[in-house]
């Protein structure tokens, strides 16, 4: 008998769940780090890993050097019965690449292919894996990730399985600004760890020739739908808007590109990013498989 269990959590809850899933982390497993890419319209991102101490990993990634400004979400998936080694979860993560690579609504920036020695297992070690993966599939599925779906259908059934993989709330309701030149906007985090900037919050009307392409399409859908409007020298919004990523609502915010966890600014002075790594937020949900 073999136990999958999957953790999911905001980026936000990183530390709330090294507490809460301490003895979990310690262990050999893979993770997966989701976001939304901000050079395509509603695009998102994916980054699969792992590591024989995921949390001290995780740690790592969340860090400067980590380089992971996209990430908001959180899968780790482990063996609640700790028969995965370094071996085995090399396996895993190749064959989660190679099963990621056939969903176009996902970018990977992993920047290594599918091991050629991940398959070098023993042929019992190998169907025991071939299992753990499809459960790990079917898992962060249920947590609300749709990276490993395949696409075959309309695309209104395509569209139909949108969302991220934790809904839980990342600190409902605390407040930060982003202002500079030209542009004034609070936001807020919602129930489902969407960053929401409110309504009557100001941006910069002229856009900088840096501007993502992504940003520069959302601004101008959200013009034409009257989401943002022109008052004076700058855009107001005519209501609150959600966004997935944090860059990409200070993206719109200052016609630019621009690192979100470093502008926007809690009302206790630090940065989203500093407010994120203190904690953030303390829910997060597990699921387990077992077969």
């Amino acid at each position: 008998m073999s136990t999958t269990q999957a953790m999911a959590f905001r980026r936000s809850q990183l530390a709330r769940a090294v507490a809460v899933f301490q003895e979990d982390l310690r262990r050999p497993g893979v993770y997966i780090l989701l976001g939304a890419d901000d050079a395509a319209t509603d695009g998102r991102v994916a980054y699969i890993g792992e590591s024989e101490g995921i949390g001290r990993r995780l740690a790592i990634q969340a860090s400067p050097q980590g380089k992971k400004e996209f990430w908001e979400d959180t899968i780790v998936l482990v063996s609640k019965d700790e028969n995965l080694t370094k071996s085995h979860a090399r396996y895993v993560e190749s064959r989660l690449i190679e099963e990621a690579h056939r969903n176009p609504h996902w970018s990977l920036p992993n920047r290594q292919q599918p091991s050629k020695d991940a398959g070098r297992l023993p042929v019992a070690d190998r169907y025991d894996m071939d299992k753990f993966v499809e459960e790990a599939k079917m898992l962060a599925g249920v947590l609300g990730c749709d990276l490993f779906r395949s696409v075959r259908a309309t695309q209104a059934a395509e569209e139909e399985s949108g969302g991220t993989a934790a809904e839980s709330a990342a600190g409902i309701g605390e407040t930060f600004s982003f202002s500079g030149k030209d542009f004034k906007a609070t936001m807020k985090l919602n129930a489902s760890g969407d960053f929401v900037v409110e309504a009557g919050s100001r941006a910069r009307l002229n856009e900088a020739a840096a501007i993502p392409e992504g940003v520069k399409r959302l601004r101008k859908a959200m013009l034409e739908a009257q989401d943002l409007r022109r008052d004076g020298e700058s855009l107001v919004f005519s209501g609150d808007y959600s966004f997935r990523s944090v860059s990409s609502a200070a993206g719109v915010v200052n016609g630019g590109s621009v690192n979100g966890r470093n502008a926007w600014k809690h009302t206790d002075g630090r940065t989203y990013g500093e407010w994120e790594a203190g904690g953030g937020s303390d829910s997060a949900k597990v699921a387990e498989s077992e077969q």
